[in-house]
């Protein structure tokens, strides 16, 4: 292993350790942590000195200005070292992860929250109800260096839009998730509320969220809207995020179900030829995903 490195003065001894622990080796310096490495270099730094990192095993190049991790041909490069998911809304703080060079933020917003149903004219079959099924969030991706990050940086997840209560009530919306002010998406639109009416009838459902800040940008999705023919058949599909999968509940007789995984919109109740009114699902929450990079 190379000693590190010494500033030679006139008049020091050169022994065979100095040779094999200096001067062999030291047109790369191996030292513990960058700690180590500032702290020995510090006052002597030259352009192009190159030190070897043992604890992130990397090698850094002093460009002139900065210490920056080197790869092929000298090119700087980012190496994964873990992740951190945020189901619940938190705070990241930098200081965390001294070795940390950049982050890779992925994220959806809540799902939107599923109508409500009014009770139908129980035993006539063409008495029908419907609360519209929830949105599926929009979705956001962004990479971010580590010297434009906050110190501390404010972590929002979404939550799923709440289910509409039973009767002709519309599902609230998803709720937006954020990582500070980098990246950013929007959650998906409730399901309106269902009034008895009598087949066939058109369902629409909660309008899909749209991701609004960061590099990548994706908008989720609405779900097909609901035809209910009679009053015994038919699938309802929800809205769906990059996270989260659209649900298929059935038509008949249904309170609202929850959204599926991360994102995904809550189903609207329905109810038919029976006087009974129902509450819509809740939609999936949000969920931010942090990659380290060092």
């Amino acid at each position: 292993m190379g000693s590190g490195f010494k500033d030679w003065t006139a008049g020091d001894v050169l022994t065979a350790a100095d040779v094999d622990g200096y001067l062999m080796r030291q047109t790369v310096m191996t030292f513990a942590d960058s700690s180590a490495r500032d702290t020995a270099l510090s006052g002597v730094l030259d352009e192009g000195m190159v030190a070897y990192l043992e604890d992130v095993d990397q090698f850094t190049t002093y460009d002139g200005s900065s210490w920056v991790v080197t790869g092929n041909a000298g090119v700087a490069s980012y190496r994964y070292v873990q992740t951190v998911d945020f189901t619940s809304s938190g705070t990241f703080t930098k200081a965390t992860y001294p070795w940390l060079r950049a982050v890779r933020i992925r994220l959806v917003g809540g799902g939107g929250g599923g109508g409500g149903c009014e009770g139908t004219i129980n035993g006539d079959s063409t008495s029908v109800a419907k609360g519209g099924n929830g949105g599926g969030s929009g979705y956001a991706e962004a990479f971010v260096l580590e010297s434009s990050l906050s110190s501390s940086e404010t972590v929002t997840v979404g939550a799923g839009g709440s289910g509409g209560s039973s009767g002709n009530n519309a599902g609230s919306n998803g709720g937006t998730s954020s990582f500070g002010s980098h990246c950013v998406a929007g959650g998906g639109d409730g399901g309106g509320g269902g009034a008895q009416d009598t087949h066939p009838i058109v369902v629409d459902n909660g309008a899909a969220g749209d991701g609004t800040t960061g590099d990548l940008l994706l908008e989720g999705n609405q779900g097909p809207s609901t035809l209910i023919m009679q009053d015994s058949i038919g699938f309802s599909y929800t809205g769906w995020s990059v996270f989260g999968s659209g649900r298929s509940v059935g038509v008949f007789r249904h309170t609202g179900a929850s959204g599926k995984d991360y994102g995904g919109g809550g189903s609207g109740a329905t109810s038919t030829s029976q006087n009974v009114g129902r509450a819509g699902g809740t939609g999936g929450p949000g969920i931010v995903i942090v990659e380290l990079y060092a």
